[in-house]
């Protein structure tokens, strides 16, 4: 039998139990259950999970407790029971891992939460959801390293462990810690300045994340010596995200959006007032069409769309509230251009496009702040970036495909070819020897989401770089040209958004549920 799987611990809990329960030793007053949760928590402390990893046999008892006491649907778990493995063949290791909510001396998802659904309780140090105030947007999942908020479809919001708070309050143990059979689950006090300084000490199981993103609070003890090969189960198993639709849409056409508004400053600066100046006016009207649409779609997000107002209270931490507030100012000064624009200041076009790029700028920065490797790089900036020029020309192009198409078709080949060259970059980690992220998001695109990566680049070339290179020799068939040219380009750029949430690969889970 594999180290940490004794077949004796599989049945010592439930044979203790049943002799205490035989010889009328169970107190049901529950008093001895009382040494499993400590004193109240002091000035700079908070309560927080202590598992002893020698004595979980992976029973999931707590899990089932922690079902049944929070009233959870049958496929939610706040609890997980995980499995990690190990050594050789000779001298394998496996150990279960349970894991809850570790309620975070610096919790990712209430810094990021746009809503503030997220507080820190001041007395307890627990990281609780208020529900009444989620709308559902689901970013505090992408944000925690540790996979703990849970989407409920049902309900339009998310919600997750709270330490049982209320059982805490009258002196009882969390359900989990109550129902496990052989103590393997308690609650400590914490020093949260200990925390923060020695943060290697808390979840320090193999192929957990680091725990100096959030400075997690649950500490794992064992006197085991974990082989340098250890790994969660599902370490090699890998299956695309989520696709998250209506964000891939509000990404490309915000992105489009403020590209259109530079194209018409482009053709401003560059081109005589008595050209540009009916050209310019087209240009306005897209991008605020375009602007007011992506704003539409981003609404489907979220589980309950009718308190999206509520997204701008967490401006001070949340990047997704920064991000609402920016493309809400853009949108807003677009409305006052298009409508006015022979009424306003004849800088208002800086201003439009100054708002819609620190937009696109937050958008990098809310999906860069989850830590996650393939987001979190110099290349989401550049692709969002070059998305904007690539589209933005495009439909430049089309609308002043009669008398200054050739204009714009050199620079869309330029930044489609780029753009699609810095995208292929992640195809030379298949040759790495370790799976690290980039290889993992690699083996993505290539093997499930082949077909998708394949139409992406087809669509790229064929709308970057096909049709406008023919356009540049020939003007003749200009404007069905620029009109595919652009359907082209912006299907590619949609399948390349696709795929930058699908092909995303989480940090390291501390060993996923056990089915």
């Amino acid at each position: 039998m594999a180290e940490g799987i004794d077949k004796r611990d599989w049945t010592a809990a439930v044979e203790k139990f049943t002799r205490l329960h035989e010889n009328h030793a169970l107190d049901s007053s529950q008093k001895r259950y009382r040494e499993l949760i400590p004193a109240p928590p002091e000035a700079g402390q908070q309560y927080a999970f202590e598992v002893d990893l020698d004595k979980c046999t992976g029973c999931k008892a707590c899990v089932t407790a922690c079902h049944n006491e929070n009233g959870l649907d049958e496929d939610e778990t706040w609890r997980s029971v995980g499995l990690i493995q190990g050594g050789t063949s000779e001298n394998p290791v496996m150990q279960h891992v349970t894991a809850a909510c570790h309620h975070c001396a610096e919790p990712a998802c209430m810094t990021g939460c746009p809503t503030k659904a997220y507080v820190k309780d001041v007395e307890t140090g627990i990281v609780k959801h208020l529900e009444d105030q989620c709308f559902g947007c689901q970013y505090c999942i992408l944000k925690c390293p540790y996979d703990v908020p849970k989407y409920s479809k049902k309900r339009g919001i998310v919600h997750k462990c709270d330490m049982c708070i209320g059982r805490l309050q009258v002196g009882q143990p969390p359900a989990c810690v109550r129902a496990c059979p052989n103590g393997a689950i308690r609650i400590t006090l914490v020093d949260t300045r200990e925390v923060k300084k020695k943060f290697e000490g808390f979840v320090n199981v193999p192929d957990a994340p680091r725990s100096d993103y959030t400075y997690p609070t649950t500490r794992y003890k064992t006197k085991r010596q974990w082989p340098q090969n250890t790994t969660s189960l599902d370490y090699l198993q890998l299956k695309p995200e989520h696709s998250h639709l209506p964000l891939v849409f509000m990404l490309v056409l915000t992105q489009l959006s403020v590209g259109t508004v530079l194209a018409e400053l482009v053709l401003k600066e560059f081109v005589s007032l008595s050209v540009s100046g009916p050209l310019s006016l087209t240009h306005r009207w897209v991008a605020l069409a375009t602007g007011l649409l992506a704003l539409g779609v981003s609404v489907l997000h979220l589980g309950r769309p009718l308190y999206a107002f509520r997204a701008v209270l967490g401006f001070k931490t949340s990047w997704l509230s920064r991000e609402i507030v920016a493309f809400g100012l853009f949108a807003f000064c677009a409305v006052i251009y298009a409508w006015k624009a022979n009424d306003v200041l004849n800088t208002m076009n800086y201003i439009v496009f100054l708002s819609g790029f620190i937009g696109i700028l937050c958008s990098v920065m809310v999906y860069r702040d989850t830590k996650r490797p393939f987001w979190d790089n110099d290349m989401t900036t550049v692709k969002f970036l070059m998305t904007m020029c690539i589209l933005g020309l495009a439909t430049g192009l089309l609308i002043s495909a009669r008398s200054l198409g050739r204009a714009f078709c050199g620079w869309i080949i330029f930044f489609s070819f780029a753009k699609m060259l810095l995208e292929s970059i992640v195809f030379f980690s298949l040759r790495a020897a370790d799976d690290h992220f980039f290889k993992k998001t690699a083996i993505l695109m290539t093997r499930p989401l082949k077909k998708i990566t394949v139409w992406r680049f087809a669509l790229g070339a064929a709308g970057g770089i096909v049709l406008p290179g023919l356009m540049m020799f020939n003007n003749f068939y200009a404007l069905p040209a620029s009109f595919f040219s652009l359907a082209l380009l912006l299907g590619g750029e949609l399948l390349e958004r696709y795929l930058f949430f699908r092909a995303v690969v989480s940090l390291p889970m501390l060993a996923r549920q056990v089915k």
